[in-house]
């Protein structure tokens, strides 16, 4: 997803060697008397005027939001002035419109006194100051900003997000809130972390830590980007840019228990794991560190169920040897045995703890009483099933059970009563059960290769679960691809008969150049002899004129012959001009012709290179269709998590697959077992155990972490010196390719110049350099989805296209009257689209270069834009509050997303255009159903700080 991001950067938190702090001022009733000032040098617009600006004035007079037509970020702009014209007049400070408002000695004061970006009125030394540099002439700095940077903290009231990045399955977003970057997860609502730069932690400022809690940047963050498989994020910042990546694999832990295990259990406070193995013996094991405890005997059989009572203080266990034991965990001895008349396969406590509910292969659940002794007589059985039991869950808060059973039904059942309550026909046997923690969700596990997610309340089915979630995505893509293929192969078909098409009109072209080369040759040959006869008639009649020079009348026959010679020799050459035009004419539409051929063989194997495209996609839709088919396993294991927002599932296939447990939506595959995976059990802050026949149980983690693995821009030895770094300013954009191995990087100098890298993310180097790409900042790039092409828009108001592999320029596209603020292209490569600050959104074709259509609609600048998936949809928004789908190919739009209370600044969609998110100034980041614009939640900025005086008025 192209990371969004906008240049209405409200106070830049980076300042000159020797800047000047803003010190709090109260709003000032009269106008401020400015301080003498003398610095022992001349005042420098970089290191002293440029920070009270950036404080106090530039959120709302910059390059992205240039209120009454003002920008305060560069001299020349300043000097240029807005809508009241120039804002400095050098030597002549009160004739300098910008002095005489910060002194607020003449309206309209400025900053506004309150305002939302928490600007000050102007300290008399900075006024001083300001006065002091008009006076000494209003020049440029020297140049100190660039490599000397004096870094001041992030003011606690920045709110506003500028950027977000969607991760390619839609499930994790990340969100760019001033200098910190947020990781969500919008299907569960859970912040499941931030991106944090470690070499951020010492940095003090007045001997304080200046990140007290942590930061991914020193600046804010302008620009994010994941990477096509979720792995790896970027982020843009102050003149760098940073990559973060999450670990390969979920697991964490893995331990060798030396046996087949058939059942594994954690503890309530997730310290430790209990299984129990092909050996029939229970194994405790340290989750901190994975190290063997104590080894609980006695089982004479395969032992199938383990459950840990409320407390952690006992461990009930099933076996095929017809007993249920109970022991204490802390000495691992044998605290009561009950010996049951048939194998018991499953077992779970009671909620309090005083008995053991077994479900048993005689078709019977049994409760019993704990301790119990012989002659072993349950308090209660509950009848029903028609086959034998082989999963129990208990369903909170303990008044009711579910069960899974050999008669391919799971059955919720009243304890107190023994009757049953609600059932589920799963339509296969059911091996496992489990119920979500606040009981409103069910599932069910079966050797049919399924597993379903089922609505406690009404009895329904939500989901069915099967395969595995990499083999199905496999296929999303492969559908996707040829999806892809049929559109290319489609604008080739097309391409063919407009090449053919034209190619008889050439042919026609010369046909009738020849046929008007024959009239004009035979025009010439009609011709001749009338010259002939005329030169003959006039030579006579000068022959008898000069025998008669004194007879007026063959004077004139003569006069009349002469003439008539001229007329029939001009027509003659006009004749002979018709030929020449006429051989003109048939060289042109010969050539034409011949191009026209070479077109038509050109468009004929760029047609039979898509054909074969469409049959390739064709055939790997069909493979990657098989192998997902190929993938439907038994399903041995389901269990929810700790939190209730994930089910899990374990089966044949090695794997365990994580979905959400409201909707059934794949989230992600954790592989690494050898063998099939027989158990799965969940504990606290994500655990997830897992069984397998390869005699080992893996540990995983639910709650992915990305840690900062290199920057680009810095040294690596120096992270926190931009000195020498290749960006000049902010980075704005960034775009990976499809196939991760590029990364696009976009910004450059506002109103000098226009940045466009290209970097090998492997090797976090330089790759390609497009120089002078724009002639002003670089706001947003994408790659093609095939790689081909590069798009970029740009502060110049330009939007091009760019040949990655030749790293040339393509095309431009002009037509916006404001700054482009954000560009995509069709995965076809037919279409571009753009977004404006002039309010508009264009569709470009790409074939010819030309405006496809202008779509209207917003009321203020329109600040992101991109395709969704392979559509011809794209989702936009803008500074009216709003966020929008439109169609590229008709401009219509088909829905609206509400809510927004301030500008917008970036949007994001699911490839399957089902979650919508966008964020901006208000620093909320909404998330809607894509498909009928419902909200769905939203992830709210935190509080501000308390002032000393609220805290101490509460």
């Amino acid at each position: 997803m192209r990371p969004t991001s906008f240049l209405l950067i409200c106070g830049l938190t980076v300042f000159g060697s020797s800047s000047l702090m803003a010190q709090e001022a109260k709003p000032a009733a009269t106008a401020i008397v400015p301080e003498a000032i003398n610095l022992g040098r001349p005042v420098d617009f970089d290191k002293d005027i440029l920070p009270i600006l950036e404080n106090n004035c530039i959120a709302c007079h910059n390059l992205g939001q240039q209120e009454s037509k003002l920008n305060l970020e560069k001299l020349d702009a300043m000097i240029k002035g807005g809508k009241r014209g120039p804002s400095i007049v050098p030597k002549e400070p009160d004739k300098s419109l910008l002095y005489l408002v910060a002194s607020r000695g003449k309206g309209p004061a400025m900053p506004p006194l309150p305002n939302k970006v928490d600007a000050k009125a102007l300290t008399p030394k900075e006024l001083g100051t300001l006065r002091q540099w008009i006076i000494e002439g209003a020049s440029g700095g020297m140049g100190g900003m660039k490599d000397q940077v004096n870094w001041q903290p992030v003011p606690t009231t920045a709110k506003a997000i500028y950027s977000v990045a969607m991760a390619p399955w839609g499930r994790y977003v990340a969100a760019g809130r001033a200098n910190q970057v947020l990781l969500l997860d919008v299907e569960t609502g859970d912040e499941i972390g931030r991106l944090l730069d470690p070499n951020l932690n010492a940095i003090q400022h007045n001997g304080k830590p200046m990140y007290p809690t942590g930061a991914a940047h020193r600046d804010f963050v302008h620009s994010l980007a994941f990477s096509p498989d979720g792995r790896t994020i970027a982020s843009g910042g102050f003149r760098t840019v940073k990559l973060w990546q999450r670990p390969a694999t979920n697991r964490t832990r893995e331990i060798a228990v030396g046996a087949v295990v058939t059942t594994v259990a954690v503890s309530p406070n997730g310290q430790t794991l209990a299984t129990a193995g092909a050996d029939n013996a229970i194994k405790l094991w340290n989750l901190a560190d994975g190290a063997a405890g104590k080894v609980l005997a006695g089982h004479a059989a395969a032992i199938h169920s383990l459950a840990f009572s409320a407390d952690g203080a006992k461990l009930a266990s099933a076996s095929e040897d017809k007993t249920i034991r109970i022991w204490n965990l802390a000495d691992g001895t044998e605290a009561n045995k009950i010996e049951s008349p048939a194998p018991a396969k499953a077992v779970v406590f009671t909620a309090d703890g005083a008995k053991v509910i077994a479900g048993q292969e005689d078709n019977i659940i049994r409760i019993w009483p704990i301790p119990a002794a012989a002659p072993f007589t349950p308090e209660k059985e509950i009848k029903g099933h028609t086959g034998p039991i082989n999963a129990i869950a208990l369903i909170a808060p303990g008044a009711q059970i579910l069960s899974g059973s050999e008669d391919q039904t799971a059955r919720v059942w009243d304890l107190a009563a023994g009757t049953q309550v609600r059932q589920f026909a799963h339509g296969g046997p059911v091996n496992s059960v489990a119920v979500r923690a606040d009981g409103l969700f069910v599932a069910t596990g079966s050797p049919n290769n399924i597993a379903k997610l089922w609505n406690n309340q009404t009895g329904a089915q939500v989901a069915e679960l099967k395969g595995d979630v990499t083999l199905n995505r496999a296929v999303v893509e492969r559908t996707e691809d040829q999806k892809v293929a049929q559109q290319f192969k489609a604008l080739a078909e097309a391409a063919f008969k407009a090449s053919e098409t034209n190619q008889k009109e050439r042919d026609e072209a010369v046909k009738k150049a020849n046929e008007a080369k024959t009239n004009a040759d035979k025009a010439v040959a009609e011709q001749d002899p009338k010259v002939k006869e005329a030169v003959t008639k006039a030579e006579a009649a000068k022959k008898a004129a000069d025998e008669k020079k004194d007879d007026a009348a063959l004077a004139k026959v003569s006069t009349d012959a002469a003439a008539e010679v001229t007329k029939q020799m001009d027509e003659l050459k006009k004749r002979q001009d018709t030929v020449a035009s006429a051989m003109r004419a048939i060289t042109l539409a010969e050539t034409a012709a011949k191009s026209a051929v070479e077109q038509v063989a050109a468009a004929k194997a760029q047609q039979d290179a898509m054909t074969a495209g469409v049959t390739k996609a064709d055939a790997d839709l069909k493979a990657a269709t098989d192998a997902d088919a190929a993938g439907l396993k038994p399903v041995k294991g389901v269990a929810f998590s700790v939190d209730g927002k994930r089910l899990l599932t374990s089966s044949d296939d090695n794997l365990i697959n994580v979905w959400d447990s409201t909707t059934g939506k794949a989230i992600e595959t954790f592989a690494g077992h050898k063998a099939p995976v027989g158990a799965i059990a969940t504990g606290p802050n994500g655990l997830v155990a897992s069984g397998s026949a390869d005699q080992t149980v893996a540990v995983w983690t639910t709650m992915p972490t990305w840690s900062l693995i290199g920057q680009l821009g810095p040294k690596k030895e120096t992270p926190l010196d931009f000195a020498g770094s290749p960006f000049a300013a902010r980075v704005l954009s960034l775009a990976f390719s499809r196939d991760g191995k590029w990364l696009a990087t976009g910004g450059g100098e506002a109103s000098r110049s226009g940045e466009l890298f290209i970097w090998d993310v492997a090797a976090q180097t330089m790759a390609k350099e497009f120089k002078d790409a724009h002639s002003d900042t670089v706001m947003s790039i994408e790659f093609g989805r095939d790689g081909k092409y590069l798009v970029t828009g740009a502060a110049d108001k330009f939007v091009k296209l760019w040949d990655m592999a030749a790293g040339k320029l393509v095309k431009s596209f002009e037509g916006h009257t404001h700054h482009v603020l954000g560009v995509s292209i069709k995965a076809d490569n037919s279409l571009l689209a753009s977004a404006g600050a002039d309010n508009a959104i264009k569709i470009w074709n790409v074939e010819t270069g030309e405006q496809a259509r202008t779509i209207p609609g917003y009321s203020k600048q329109v600040t992101s834009i991109r395709f969704l998936g392979v559509t011809e949809n794209v989702i936009s928004c803008g500074g009216d509050k709003t966020v929008r789908y439109h169609n590229a190919t008709n401009g219509s739009q088909p829905r609206a997303f509400a809510g927004g209370t301030d500008f917008m600044y970036c949007a994001a969609a699911s490839r399957d255009e089902q979650i919508v998110v966008a964020a901006g100034e208000d620093g909320v980041l909404r998330v809607w159903n894509g498909t009928n614009a419902a909200p769905l939640r939203q992830f709210d900025p935190p509080k501000p700080p308390e002032s000393t005086a609220q805290a101490a008025a509460k």
